[in-house]
């Protein structure tokens, strides 16, 4: 399949989430500006009443930064429409008209997830724009973008991964809330992970989730070559680990899919 074809992929991608301005705007707008408000008037009233050495881990500007980032993270590094997709294509038996195509099935979704992703990459470049503004340009903002590009395939395979439970499952709803629910809490968008207590931070430091919410989020504030190699090194052995996953279940999930062509 040749790179123009891809292209159109990602253009369809792309198409698709720009024609649904309703909801572009209720992603961009509502759904990434009302939490952080509310982040806003939580840590303003925690910092205002806590004492010099209470909470060390960020400054309150700091945390009003790692929100703005987490928030659009987790807006960007969003399955949904990608499980619900794979849900749809094989509850209604479409997978056929989809296998014959010049293209793998996973490259197929990679090219789609790609195009509906670059609409909300738009608030990370904006974030990183503000940054340097501030007079803060750095390897922080720099890390940031790049770690962030690396995200959208590392969150496409961790979602794909996701998405094959929809061969076994009558309705997606259980996958997606499971999704959302990881993302919100072990990603780091509840709270940031050095908040988290001892007990459970080897949780929240080693789970893939934290790589795609709060990881480029915690090297824009403090940013050092320590967590740039464990970042990129969980990056790397997560990569691993859940591509032979995909490979192993796709193979099971071939075998317990039949359509009629759809």
């Amino acid at each position: 399949m040749n790179t123009t074809a891809y292209f159109k992929l990602v253009h369809t991608g792309l198409l698709s989430a720009y024609r649904d301005r309703s909801m572009l705007i209720t992603d961009l707008i509502i759904a990434t500006g009302v939490p952080f408000f509310i982040q806003f008037a939580i840590w303003s009233f925690v910092y205002q009443g806590a004492s010099a050495d209470a909470l060390p881990q960020y400054t309150l500007e700091e945390t009003y930064l790692y929100y703005v980032a987490v928030l659009a993270l987790n807006r960007l590094n969003n399955t949904y429409d990608l499980i619900f997709r794979v849900s749809t294509h094989v509850h209604e038996g479409q997978l056929e008209g989809i296998f014959i195509k010049p293209i793998s099935y996973f490259q197929y979704n990679l090219f789609i997830f790609l195009g509906e992703s670059l609409l909300y990459y738009i608030p990370i470049l904006i974030i990183a724009i503000f940054v340097i503004a501030s007079g803060n340009a750095g390897s922080g903002v720099v890390g940031f973008i790049m770690l962030s590009l690396v995200n959208l395939f590392f969150c496409f395979l961790l979602g794909f991964l996701m998405s094959l439970s929809t061969f076994w499952l009558t309705r997606p709803d259980m996958t997606l809330s499971f999704q959302v629910i990881l993302a919100n809490v072990i990603g780091g968008t509840l709270l940031p992970i050095t908040y988290w207590p001892d007990v459970l931070q080897p949780l929240m430091r080693y789970n893939p989730f934290r790589l795609i919410i709060s990881g480029p989020a915690e090297f824009l504030l403090r940013p050092s070559s320590g967590l740039l190699i464990e970042l990129l090194s969980l990056y790397a052995i997560w990569f691993f680990i859940m591509l032979a996953a995909y490979k192993i279940i796709f193979r099971f999930a071939g075998n317990k899919y039949s359509g009629a062509g759809g």
